[in-house]
C-alpha cells in the first residue's frame, strides 16, 4: 500500500507540474518527506495524505486508487 500511495503521489504531482519542493511547500510538509513517500520508504500518515491531496486538488481516494482505477 505504501508504494501504491507513493506512485500515485508522484503521478499526480507530475501531472500537476509540481516539483517535490513545490508540492511540499503547498502541503506544508518537507521535501524530504515527499521524496520518502514517493519512494515507499515511509508510511504516510492520514494527515500527510490529506494535506497532499488538498495540495494536488484531488480526493484522498485518488491517492489510494489502484492503476486500473485511474481515469485517463
Amino acid at each position: 500500500m505504501t508504494s501504491l500511495i507513493g506512485r500515485n503521489i508522484r503521478r499526480l504531482r507530475r501531472r500537476s507540474g509540481y516539483s517535490q519542493a513545490q508540492l511540499a511547500k503547498r502541503a506544508c510538509i518537507s521535501q524530504a518527506w515527499v521524496c520518502r513517500l514517493e519512494t515507499g520508504d515511509e508510511n504516510p500518515t492520514l494527515a500527510s495524505v490529506t494535506r497532499i491531496a488538498r495540495a494536488l486538488g484531488v480526493n484522498v481516494a485518488d491517492l489510494l486508487a489502484k492503476p486500473s482505477e485511474w481515469a485517463s
